[in-house]
């Protein structure tokens, strides 16, 4: 399992230096930075021998364009529901996120938003599944690379160990929101549900369905094929 550490506008060097230590700790070395704060002496110290991880971060302008390319994309919350009507703050724990992952190829994101604020709903929505930390109720916001290194620290688990040869390909990307578009164009075909804002929300339960499925791409593609004939027949 190929696996990237997104880090959205973090507010801190330091942060940033001891999330490429604990990424080193536990064998990840592929550090992505979304707006970050200026990076400079005092994350060089905090990361101490996991400076190489620092060098080498890709830097985005934007959330979008960071994900692209991943195969899923986890995002991580401090607040979590078990709410229906709260799709997007449904999550796992991060051992339950690494029976997930395992025996499955692919390209992970694991995303990880500001200090302050954490990802915002625009952002958790883009995600496939989203993981909390289970803390004490009363103060839920952990530091952030205490939260990443929790969470690598149980994938570590997962990744050694070698996939055999057949493991399946989970769907890409462009697979999953192809579905999402032809599910999107069907509903607009038969115009239903109404008020058209409720589309919205059908299509957001689809993709948290879809991302928490693990579906694999021949799984996808078999799908596609049965969405095609029912958006041609549609009139």
């Amino acid at each position: 399992m190929d696996i990237s550490i997104i880090l959205v506008k973090p507010l801190y060097e330091g942060n940033v230096g001891s999330t490429a230590r604990a990424m080193a700790n536990f064998g990840f070395k592929n550090l992505i930075l979304v707006k970050p704060c200026k990076i400079g002496k005092k994350a060089g110290d905090m990361a101490v021998h996991a400076k190489g991880i620092l060098k080498s971060a890709k830097k985005f302008k934007s959330f979008e364009a960071a994900i692209k390319g991943f195969d899923l994309i986890v995002g991580t919350t401090a607040e979590k529901s078990v709410s229906d009507d709260h799709f997007l703050r449904r999550t796992i724990n991060p051992k339950e996120l690494r029976k997930k992952l395992g025996g499955v190829k692919g390209k992970v994101a694991i995303v990880f938003g500001p200090e302050d604020i954490g990802l915002t709903n625009d952002e958790l929505e883009r995600c496939d599944i989203g993981v909390t930390i289970p803390t004490a109720q009363n103060y839920k916001s952990m530091n952030l690379s205490h939260a990443v290194s929790i969470i690598l620290y149980e994938l570590s688990k997962a990744t050694s160990y070698k996939l055999p040869a057949a493991s399946p390909r989970l769907a890409s990307k462009i697979e999953k929101d192809l579905m999402i578009k032809y599910f999107s164009e069907i509903m607009d075909k038969i115009d239903f549900p109404r008020p058209f804002d409720r589309r919205i929300v059908y299509r957001s339960m689809l993709n948290k369905l879809i991302g928490r499925s693990m579906i694999t791409g021949r799984e996808a593609n078999s799908l596609l094929g049965v969405l095609r004939k029912v958006k041609k027949a549609v009139k």
